[in-house]
Parts: C-alpha cells; structure tokens; sequence
C-alpha cells in the first residue's frame, strides 16, 4: 500500500508541476498577446515612441505578422526622426510593404537635404504605384520640391545661364529658348521687362505639357514627361470638353471677352467670364482660363472651357508658352 501511496503522490507532483508550467506558459501567451495588442494600440495612438519600445520587447518572440510589426517598427523610427533605425528595420522589409517603405525613405532624403535623390524617388514611385492611395501625398511632396525649384533657391534641371548680348529683349529671349517673359521675369525676379547687356539671366527651357481628365475634373502639368503639379479644374458639363490632342495657340492677358449676346466685355467687368487670364487651344473657342465662380472648379459645369483657380491659372500662363502638347481626355 505505501508503494502504491508513494506512486500516486509521485503522479500528482509530476502532473502538478505539469499543469503549473503549462499554466505559466499560458498566462505568458496571454500578457504576450495583451502586450501586442497594447504595442499595436500605441501605434494607432500615434505614440511611436511609447509603441516602438514595446515592439521591440516583444520582436524576439514576434512569429505571426512579423512583416507587419517590422515595418511598424520602422514606421514609429520614421515618424520621431531616427531615420537610421527606420532603414534598419526596413532593409529586408517583404515587398508587399515596399510602396510604402520606397515612399518614407524618399521623404527621409529629402528631410535630410538630399532633394535631388528625393525627387527621383518620388517621380519613380508616382510612375511605379499610379493608383496607390498614397498618391496624393507623394504628389504634395513632389510639389513643394517643385516650387522651391520655380520660386527659392533650388535649382531648376536643365536651366542654365544666360548673358544678354546687344539687341536683345526679355521677349526675343524667351522665344528663343522655348521660355515665357513672365517665367523669366519670375526666375530672375526682375522688376521691370528691360534688360541690357552683360545682364545675367537664369533660363529655364519650358519643356512642359498638359494632360486634362474630364472626369476627374483635374489638369496635370508635367515636365520633360515627368510629373511636375495637378490642379483641380472645371470642365464642359454632358461631356462638351472636347477630347483628344491640342496645343497651345493663344496667351492672353487680361483677355476681352466676346459675349454672343452683349458683344465685347473688357477686362475688369464683372460680366466678364474669361477672368485674368486667358491660354487658346487648336481647337476654336475652346481654351483654359480663370473661373471667375472659384465654386465651380471641380465640377463638369462649362460650355466646353477648362476653368482654373486664379492663382493656378496665372502661374499656368506663366510657365506654358505657345506650342506646348494639351492632352484631353
């Protein structure tokens, strides 16, 4: 009997100590899971500092969405600016992450300075992932490095310096290097449209072309074929916006507006619909001007015009001379 006693006793501490261990590593599964989901909470949370220092805890034992914890990792570096950590966690990132990660490293050199290669990740990555949702912020990006390229310091590629010679004009030199007065007269910011030689003028070549989405109700400017901004626009209502290839024929300033039933209406006139600025198109009465009601812009509500924010319209006119492609579509 003291056997068999012994034998039981023996069986209940081994089961005993069984059943602890087990019921220790299922309280350990438990705070594990907890703590993922608290980490993951954080990171929602947008603490990145308080996420990323749980997730790194945790990594070790990380087997199911490691790929995602990784690149959440990377992401938390990323956003409180400790870009070497973010491109360690991302340096063997799975590809179904790369849009993202190809993204915030472009932006990284460019918060780092490195504006060149950040431009031409950035035109990649919106050639790479044309309907990714991240599109519009990448476009933003894209932008404000362009307007520091047309209106700061940054240097326009392809532009190059020019010294005035004897006879020239701000005019002859803008036809002759594809260019606009008003872009000139902005790049060098020059008060007054005289020039004299020896001047030194910084030329930028105007290789942009136009593409409009009717349905989208936007225009995209591209450069050298290359993105370069996007406007909201208003166009023909019931598809009146003809579509297919054009270019620019007509630049106008302050345009006078030819009423069918009330004649010409000069610039200045409330009733006047063609606003500041007016861009022809080869095909006749069709072209790309200020809407002078900003509410329409968005919207299909035209006669057959593209209509354009004043401000977006004004710097259109300055950077599209005659000639430049207009796509429809």
């Amino acid at each position: 009997m003291k056997k068999v006693a012994w034998l039981i006793l023996i069986i209940l501490l081994v089961f005993g100590f069984w059943g602890w261990k087990k019921g220790k590593e299922v309280r350990r599964e438990r705070q594990f899971i907890h703590n993922i989901s608290l980490a993951n909470k954080l990171f929602e949370e947008e603490n990145y500092k308080d996420a990323l220092n749980l997730y790194e805890t945790l990594l070790p034992r990380i087997k199911k969405n490691k790929d995602e914890i990784t690149y959440r990792m990377g992401f938390c570096s990323y956003k409180i600016g400790d870009f070497p950590d973010a491109r360690k966690y991302w340096e063997n990132i799975s590809p179904s992450f790369q849009d993202k990660v190809s993204f915030y490293e472009a932006d990284m050199n460019l918060n780092e300075g490195k504006w060149k290669e950040a431009r031409v990740e950035l035109l990649n990555w919106l050639e790479k992932y044309p309907d990714n949702p991240l599109r519009k912020e990448v476009e933003g990006k894209v932008e404000k490095i362009h307007k520091e390229m047309l209106y700061g310091n940054l240097p326009f590629p392809g532009s190059f310096k020019y010294e005035v010679k004897k006879g020239d004009s701000l005019y002859k030199i803008a036809k002759k290097f594809n260019t606009t007065v008003e872009l000139l007269l902005k790049k060098n910011k020059l008060k007054s449209i005289l020039v004299k030689p020896k001047d030194e003028l910084i030329i930028i070549p105007c290789k942009f072309s136009v593409k409009i989405d009717t349905k989208k109700n936007l225009l995209y400017l591209y450069y050298d074929g290359k993105f370069f901004k996007v406007y909201p626009v208003a166009t023909g209502e019931d598809g009146k916006t003809p579509t297919g290839k054009f270019k620019v024929t007509d630049r106008l300033k302050n345009p006078v507006w030819y009423s069918p039933d009330k004649g010409p209406i000069p610039s200045g006139d409330p009733r006047n619909l063609l606003g500041s600025r007016w861009i022809g198109l080869s095909v006749k009465g069709i072209g790309i001007h200020e809407s002078v009601n900003p509410e329409d812009v968005g919207k299909n509500v035209t006669k057959g015009c593209i209509r354009m924010l004043k401000k977006d319209v004004e710097e259109l006119y300055m950077l599209v001379p005659r000639n430049t492609p207009v796509v429809i579509k």
